[in-house]
């Protein structure tokens, strides 16, 4: 946004038009994505006519769709026959290791029918229109979400544990993954380190989904399974040398992420990691704005969650008990938090 940033200066409404064109901008992305196009250009499929075909579309409707694609960076054009740019090619061609067209169904789709229209209103009562924070909510939405958002989180995930030294990875034998979801977090750990032995922590709704990734990433051998609700899960004391909590505690909120940050501590064994994914606006939460406006999806979808900036989750990891708090850089939305016992 740094151009419409200018032009707001310049005294332009440029921000303003960038803010209400871009739901627009998301539905066809989100479109593109649920018929396919960037996997049939890869797959050669590349004039409008064509791709009207494959994707059981219109001709007119497609083409329109392609031109959008084009304006937005995904795509380009050359005469009658489209390509891929560089972004769409390697994020959005199903059966690639970057893809995420699943996520931005699955997130895109958050925003495009009926949650965020309420908003309005969960500004002013406080409340939010869904409570996916609750047991039985949460049971029927997470397992549509994560597999989404592997890719994205897996990929990071892999940077983390490849930057590791020799020797904390030669530390780490015994790994707890908390609310898992996919595995994201914890499988490239399996990977980078043959020894180690996974605990994953999730309703067994969700143990499902982490079991066919770790099966088909070649390390579910190694994982075993605690099924059950994180807050009421007993972690035990001094069992294990890394505990993963990516991205669980903006859903919890602030009450519910303290224990879940003293219950890790307890159950990691002395000089053991607690390595947090989240988003983590800056310090006077003015920008990067995705952490904020991701704090207005906590609103309107949970009864406490919210996001939280590096000096809480420093005041709360100390206050645990931790002794060393740092911060990894990584292609995500906000550094990850790596304390220590």
């Amino acid at each position: 946004m740094t151009e419409a940033k200018n032009n707001t200066q310049a005294g332009t409404p440029g921000l303003i038009m960038e803010s209400l064109w871009a739901p627009l901008a998301t539905r066809a992305l989100i479109t593109g994505a649920e018929l396919g196009v960037f996997s049939l250009i890869a797959q050669g499929t590349r004039t409008a006519k064509d791709i009207a075909r494959a994707a059981r579309a219109t001709v007119r409707g497609v083409r329109m769709l392609l031109d959008g694609l084009v304006g937005l960076g995904y795509l380009n054009r050359n005469g009658e026959r489209y390509g891929l740019q560089p972004v769409a090619d390697t994020f959005l061609v199903k059966g690639k290791p970057g893809y995420l067209g699943d996520l931005v169904i699955t997130l895109g789709m958050l925003g495009m029918r009926g949650t965020w229209d309420a908003l309005t209103d969960s500004v002013r009562s406080g409340k939010p229109t869904a409570t996916v924070d609750v047991e039985e909510a949460g049971r029927e939405f997470f397992p549509k979400l994560v597999s989404g958002l592997f890719p994205g989180n897996y990929n990071t995930a892999r940077l983390v544990a490849g930057s590791l030294s020799a020797k904390a990875r030669k530390s780490i034998r015994s790994v707890m993954d908390v609310a898992a979801g996919s595995g994201a977090w914890s499988i490239p750990f399996a990977q980078a380190i043959p020894e180690a032995r996974v605990t994953v922590v999730d309703f067994p709704e969700v143990t499902a989904i982490t079991r066919e990734f770790a099966e088909r990433f070649g390390v579910g051998g190694r994982y075993s399974y605690l099924e059950a609700n994180l807050r009421d899960a007993d972690f035990g004391r001094n069992l294990f040398d890394l505990i993963i909590l990516g991205h669980i505690i903006h859903s919890e909120g602030e009450k519910w992420g303290k224990k879940l940050i003293k219950k890790s501590y307890q159950a990691l064994r002395p000089g053991g990691l607690l390595l947090i994914a989240e988003m983590v606006p800056e310090d006077k939460r003015s920008h990067p704005w995705i952490p904020a406006i991701f704090g207005l999806n906590m609103l309107l979808l949970t009864t406490e969650g919210s996001v939280f900036t590096m000096p809480q989750y420093r005041q709360w990891l100390k206050a645990a008990g931790f002794k060393k708090v740092s911060s990894i850089e990584a292609p995500a939305p906000s550094p990850l938090i790596l304390a220590t016992k």
